[in-house]
């Protein structure tokens, strides 16, 4: 008898910890989609407000080119872009943590899909401010993979419950 009851002990720990770890992901999906959210406001202000409608000159074609451009407009898109950094870091780690944390393939494609629109959000940013805030294009771009990404990441949350 007492045989028995280690084994349910055994199985009891182990589902509370699968559920802490679900509660824990579950937790930094939504941390992710708040700082999306903040990270929309932001963008939104600084193309509409910030960036002049015409453009400016564009930077060099490079990393530091890239920084200097940021600079240029001042706090509002220095924010816009540590935060964008963030996301990619946070994106990574859903990411790897969706195969670790969770069996399910729908967290888990959903995550990696969210990730890969964080990227590419971010890779239309950077050239949007190469171009010196004047390339539509990118701009579009930048904004429809935030969508992408936002709305993959709701999807992990559901599949993740």
């Amino acid at each position: 008898m007492q045989q028995a009851g280690k084994g349910n002990d055994a199985l009891t720990s182990a589902k509370t910890h699968q559920d802490a770890t679900k509660r824990r992901y579950r937790i930094l999906v939504v941390v992710m989609l708040l700082i999306l959210s903040v990270q929309a406001w932001f963008g939104d202000f600084v193309n509409i407000f910030v960036a002049p409608a015409t453009g400016v000159t564009p930077p060099p074609f490079s990393v530091s080119g890239f920084f200097e451009g940021v600079e240029s407009l001042g706090f509002t898109l220095i924010w816009h872009t540590f935060e964008g950094i963030a996301l990619v870091v946070l994106g990574a780690s859903l990411a790897v943590l969706s195969f670790t944390w969770s069996k399910s393939r729908s967290v888990r494609i959903c995550s990696l899909l969210g990730f890969t629109f964080v990227i590419l959000a971010g890779m239309g940013g950077a050239l949007f401010v190469l171009s010196g805030f004047s390339n539509g294009g990118n701009s579009m771009q930048m904004g429809g993979s935030f969508i992408a990404a936002y709305a993959l990441y709701f999807m992990t949350l559901y599949y993740s419950k």
